[in-house]
């Protein structure tokens, strides 16, 4: 199941908004109710009916649901595509699926979840509403009761402890190895852990026009040379900013920052900039926007990062990247021996008027998409790990 921890653990609120939606009719008797789409006929699918069986466990509409619904807003919120709905359905009831299959055999090899843990999960999320009178209205408006919601809680621990207690440990002692990073880092170093030289860039303006009067011009210009021979001088460049720039960056004594070449500059500013050595003052630079001083206070010169500096970074990597894959295999042997039975949907939510392109199928989250994809391995891990 997609819970980022970033937002809520347990997308109610989305899937209140979709449901409130699914039951909205036309003001007065004149407009004509609009065909609900196969997201909110899921909603309505009769509880008794789960839409998959696996082992003992059962998984919801309303679970199911819910998944669909912060994945739909997630989508629509990213980009502007239409989301295909039967796709996003196909990919929530495979990915739930393979998390239940974890959790089931987490349950069989001796993990457990005390009740405890559930409330605790429980609270956390609740924390996250004005009140506990709001979560349960929003729970109810979901379609799910109290129980149904522990219970999901549960099996999302219950993943978690699998993949942290019993495949984790492996995987990080045979696949994150020192010499596995350095292999990996020999191979990347150039692309990943080179970095292009950077300067540390202090910046004076005078704004004025190119087309403005000829004595404007002039006296602007005089103003930046006199700050020029100042700093030269030996007074401080960010004090000189501070009293005469007119750029924004002003306020912090003209500090831009570090920029490296990829950074966006006018032409004739990178032409000078980027020549410039550690505490070299830049001579006056003319643009469109006005006169500029530029100082490169500091320069680091391109270099690759050292082994040593990001081996950890790298075996962090590797470990990630292994754990998915481990996990991906673990979810496809558990289908396999749990062979899960599926309510066929399409009495109830109808069927795709004609397959999608591939370019619609991967933006609504079929083979190819974020969300499609993701059904193809296993799923993410739930909160609380």
């Amino acid at each position: 199941m997609r819970l980022n921890r970033a937002r809520d653990p347990f997308p109610i609120r989305a899937a209140a908004a979709l449901a409130a939606a699914a039951l909205l009719l036309p003001a007065g008797g004149c407009g004509k109710r609009p065909e609900p789409t196969p997201l909110q006929k899921l909603r309505h699918i009769p509880r008794e009916l789960p839409v998959v069986r696996i082992g003992d466990a059962k998984i919801s509409a309303s679970w199911l649901f819910n998944w669909c619904a912060m994945q739909e807003i997630q989508m629509t919120a990213s980009g502007p595509f239409q989301v295909d709905e039967y796709s996003l359905i196909d990919a929530g009831r495979k990915l739930l699926t393979k998390m239940v299959a974890i959790a089931l055999e987490a349950e069989r090899r001796g993990l457990e979840v005390s009740d405890a843990e559930v409330e605790e999960q429980l609270a956390k999320e609740m924390a996250r509403y004005d009140s506990t009178e709001q979560w349960r209205k929003q729970l109810e408006a979901a379609g799910l009761s109290v129980d149904e919601r522990k219970e999901q809680i549960r099996m999302e621990l219950l993943f978690n402890k699998y993949r942290d207690e019993l495949v984790a440990p492996r995987v990080r002692k045979e696949k994150a190895t020192r010499e596995l990073a350095r292999k990996f880092y020999d191979m990347h170093r150039d692309d990943l852990f080179r970095v292009p030289r950077r300067i540390h860039l202090f910046h004076l303006l005078r704004s004025v026009a190119k087309d403005a009067p000829e004595e404007e011009q002039k006296r602007e210009r005089e103003i930046i040379e006199k700050a020029r021979r100042r700093i030269a001088g030996g007074e401080a460049f960010e004090d000189v900013a501070r009293e005469l720039s007119t750029d924004p960056s002003a306020i912090k004594g003209g500090d831009l920052g570090w920029i490296t070449r990829d950074a966006p500059m006018l032409p004739e500013v990178r032409d000078v900039v980027l020549k410039l050595d550690e505490g070299e003052l830049s001579e006056i630079v003319r643009s469109a926007h006005g006169f500029h001083l530029f100082l490169a206070k500091e320069v680091e010169p391109e270099h690759v990062r050292p082994f040593e500096e990001v081996e950890k970074d790298i075996r962090e990597r590797l470990f990630k990247e292994a754990l998915k894959i481990a996990m991906e295999r673990e979810a496809a042997q558990l289908i396999a021996q749990y062979k899960p039975e599926f309510l066929n949907l399409e009495p109830y939510i109808g069927k795709p008027a004609a397959a999608p392109a591939p370019a619609a199928a991967g933006n609504a989250g079929g083979p190819g998409s974020e969300a499609g994809e993701a059904a193809e391995k296993t799923p993410p891990a739930p909160p609380g790990g």
